[in-house]
């Protein structure tokens, strides 16, 4: 479908910081202006007064996408009432709150969850376990669109031989303690950090690098095997991973939690390593062959698979739906 005249879409969303917003919205936004889209992208007011005023201008739009922010019923309603067309997007597991290490289900999350859901024309996530959250908690028109990947940004390694591999990890100083949960078996290597936070694990020649977005991407190509522990607990089994796939981008061999999302993306043995078994699936990495076999496979899946340009055509495709559902069909 081509448009003729400018479709209108505007975003709201968290902060431009956010990961969410940083991946399933900023990377689209060049695409959306290639095609000529006019989008507008707005973090999600906290006070009422300022979302009222915001709600006001959704008829301005063609479709409005929420994305993620788990609204108050009554205002979830006033936004659909005033919108054209409304998507409700969102890459977590909302029925769940957290703190610290503890993960609790909402009643209150809940219920605005099943409002969201109830009021949206289609609602957006990012992999079969959360597309299931959504079915179960009374979606009906679920589109899944992948958290996606530049590969502009993430070339792949051109070599995967070592005399001492070097373990690597990339995540954000909270989710450090998943390290320690698995120390006894990275004992005796060498682990290179990149975070925003030392850590020592008894044993383990551990080397912390600051984390910087240019440098982010060179650093994940210098690990010889990707390590991707997760808690077993409700959040970490609906929640999928995305530097999995910076691992995968980058050509490295991964071994990762034998949880429900993870396996929506890793197929054990075929693109990365499940474990169980840490130390048993490290060990077998000491094996550049397989080393190279899993990068390669990891990298294909990131290219046929989670591309943003591959993401953007599925969310356009749903735009083109809405706009034309509504009786604005703007095709020449």
């Amino acid at each position: 479908m081509v448009f003729h005249s400018p479709v209108r879409v505007l975003i709201l969303s968290h902060p431009v910081d956010t990961p969410s917003t940083k991946y399933r919205v900023l990377q689209f936004l060049p695409l959306f202006k290639r095609d000529g889209i006019e989008v507008e992208r707005v973090d999600i007011p906290s006070g009422f007064m300022d979302r009222w005023d915001l709600s006001s201008r959704c008829p301005d739009f063609d479709v409005v996408i929420h994305q993620k922010r788990l609204l108050p019923a009554w205002q979830f309603r006033a936004l659909r009432k005033r919108a054209r067309a409304l998507v409700y997007d969102f890459d977590d597991p909302m029925i769940y709150g957290r703190e610290g290490d503890k993960v609790t289900l909402s009643p209150t999350r809940v219920a605005r969850f099943r409002e969201a859901l109830a009021v949206a024309d289609a609602v957006v996530v990012n992999h079969a376990g959360t597309e299931a959250l959504a079915r179960e908690y009374g979606a009906k028109n679920v589109h899944v669109i992948p958290t996606s990947v530049n590969l502009a940004r993430w070339t792949m390694k051109d070599s995967w031989a070592a005399e001492r591999p070097v373990l690597g990890w990339v995540g954000s100083p909270a989710n450090l303690p998943n390290l320690r949960e698995i120390a006894p078996a990275l004992q005796g290597r060498r682990l290179k950090l990149v975070t925003d936070e030392p850590i020592e694990l008894p044993g383990v020649e551990v080397e912390f690098i600051r984390w910087d977005f240019e440098t982010e991407p060179a650093h994940v190509r210098s690990f010889d095997i990707a390590l991707a522990p997760l808690p077993d607990d409700p959040w970490s089994r609906a929640k999928m991973p995305f530097k999995i796939l910076y691992y995968f981008a980058a050509g490295v061999p991964v071994v990762a939690s034998r949880l429900g999302a993870v396996e929506t993306v890793i197929r054990d043995d075929e693109n990365g390593l499940l474990a169980g078994d840490w130390k048993a699936q490290i060990d077998r990495l000491s094996d550049a062959a397989l080393r190279e076999r899993l990068g390669r496979a990891g990298r294909k899946t990131v290219e046929t698979e989670f591309t943003v340009e591959s993401a953007y055509a599925k969310l356009r495709a749903l735009l083109e739906t809405l706009v034309k559902g509504d009786g604005r069909d703007r095709r020449c």
